[in-house]
């Protein structure tokens, strides 16, 4: 099997999280699609696997993901926001750039 990975940073109020999403280049797997991403379980949450047609899809898909959970946990972030009740600002994804050696 080879994979190639795919980094995008995520920043949600004061938290900044890295998703490593894995592209299936090659090989057999079991995967419903080609990239992939496995957050890891937390305090708030058993670990979440996704899948999608591209990894911006899965990076969206996780994203949503933690501030869905951020706002059911009853994490107030409203205060830092303004789009409407319960929402609290999130920079877009950004795509980590591969170090050159």
């Amino acid at each position: 099997m080879l994979l190639k990975e795919h980094r995008f940073r995520f920043v949600a109020g004061t938290e900044t999280l890295l998703f490593r999403i894995e592209e299936l280049v090659k090989g057999p797997t079991t995967w419903p699609h080609r990239f992939k991403l496995t957050l890891p379980a937390s305090f708030h949450s058993e670990a979440k696997t996704f899948y999608g047609q591209s990894c911006y899809e899965v990076a969206e898909k996780a994203a949503n993901f933690i501030d869905r959970k951020a706002t059911d946990s009853g994490t107030d972030r409203s205060a830092h926001s303004s789009p409407g009740p319960g929402a609290f600002p999130r920079l877009a994804l950004q795509i980590e750039q591969p170090e050159s050696d």
